[in-house]
């Protein structure tokens, strides 16, 4: 009998054994479900992970609820950064949120059981969020207040905290500063704009890489709206020319890569601006000499200033600066940004933006949905929903759908 169930309770990730104590059934969790990637460019699997018994000093246990999906995760999963030498097996996910079940006997945080968490996690970390329980660093756990759902709480750390590292501790970003972001798919120039609108209160020049996020951008109060036209950066540079009239930005802010601020360059103050970079695979030393992936437009040097205008360009290109706020350096700054974050978003001053959500089980169709450039903002996984049908969500639907089924038969029969 006992052998015949262990199928089914499998998908529980739990043992049942019979207790020599009076023959007792006990259910024994031995092990957590997670999404693996044991191939770079491979699909990524499913399969069942030994859990880690004991904890470390200085690490805590999360019961995993939603695990942001980020482009840095699927270029990683796809095998287009193998400098990085990511170790493999590798489970991807590097910002998520869920409850502390266990921690260690170092507590500097006074974390408790039961609380509300959100995680960021090392980007090369192969113990990620794709997985039911995830052991982490004390240093790495946020508590999240009752007002902010967890789901959402997972796609604004990374994001949100880079922005608000480079606005508020770089940058001086001040009222009616006009400003350039470039937006993704992944969120992060979504995050920064966001966070420069909202609570900066800046004049944003969004230039986005598909139309469906040039409509998201416009909503969430960006000045004026370039879309990217595929492989025309000739008119890309036309049209971010036409948006900025004769003015010039405070800073190009650049979340995408791909060269853009070799082309944004022409529309910072030569002086005083920046060019800022929150792209995680920015190499600092290629990126100067690096060929952009495009090319350049030809346009009309002024009469007498030729010079002066590559001398400042090439300066500006010389000193990007890169900014990745689980890297930097002081840890009690990185701790705050993201406290920061999270009050902002308590007092509603800013909002993340869920694209999609998926059970862990379509992971695969999740890294499509993202490769294919169809998510206007973050895309999140319920990691504790095994399927759709069994999650909250997929309950509501299929309820919904039984309601309206039983309403059109009662009507049929009145």
């Amino acid at each position: 009998m006992l052998t015949k169930l262990l199928p089914r309770l499998s998908s529980k990730l739990c043992e049942t054994t019979i207790s020599k104590y009076g023959g007792q059934c006990i259910s024994v969790c031995y092990a957590h479900k997670a999404a693996v990637l044991r191939e770079a460019g491979k699909l990524v699997a499913l399969e069942t992970v030994k859990k880690n018994e004991k904890l470390k000093n200085d690490e805590v246990r999360v019961k995993v609820h939603y695990c942001s999906l980020n482009t840095t995760d699927v270029k990683i999963i796809a095998g287009k950064h193998a400098e990085l030498n990511v170790p493999l097996p590798f489970i991807p996910g590097h910002e998520f949120s869920g409850e502390i079940v266990e921690i260690g006997q170092d507590n500097p945080h006074h974390f408790n059981r039961g609380d509300r968490v959100v995680v960021m996690n090392d980007l090369q970390d192969p113990n990620g969020g794709l997985i039911s329980e995830a052991v982490v660093k004390n240093r790495d756990v946020w508590t999240v207040p009752q007002s902010v759902p967890l789901k959402e709480m997972a796609v604004l750390p990374y994001g949100h905290g880079t922005a608000l590292l480079t606005f508020a501790l770089h940058c001086n970003l001040q009222e009616n500063d006009l400003i350039l972001i470039t937006a993704g798919p992944a969120g992060m120039g979504l995050a920064a704009i966001d966070l420069a609108v909202s609570v900066y209160k800046a004049k944003v020049i969004a230039v986005c890489d598909t139309e469906s996020s040039s409509d998201l951008v416009r909503q969430k109060g960006a000045h004026k709206v370039v879309s990217m036209t595929k492989n025309n950066y000739t008119k890309l540079y036309k049209n971010v020319q036409d948006a900025m009239g004769d003015k010039k930005a405070k800073l190009a802010y650049d979340a995408v890569g791909k060269g853009l601020l070799h082309l944004l360059a022409d529309f910072v103050e030569p002086t005083n601006g920046q060019l800022i970079s929150v792209d995680p695979f920015f190499n600092a030393s290629k990126f100067p000499t690096e060929v952009p992936e495009f090319e350049r437009p030809k346009r009309k040097e002024k009469e007498g200033k030729p010079d002066q205008d590559q001398e400042s360009k090439a300066k500006l290109i010389q000193n990007v600066r890169h900014f990745d706020l689980y890297e930097y350096p002081d840890v009690d700054t990185y701790r705050q940004m993201i406290a920061d974050t999270i009050e902002m978003r308590s007092e509603g001053m800013i909002a993340g933006h869920i694209s999609k959500i998926f059970p862990l089980a379509k992971i695969q169709q999740a890294i499509e949905f993202i490769q294919q450039k169809q998510c206007t903002g973050k895309v999140l996984i319920d990691v504790q929903c095994p399927d759709e049908d069994d999650c909250p969500e997929g309950k509501d639907k299929k309820d919904k759908k039984s309601k309206e089924g039983d309403g059109e038969k009662k009507k049929s029969k009145d």
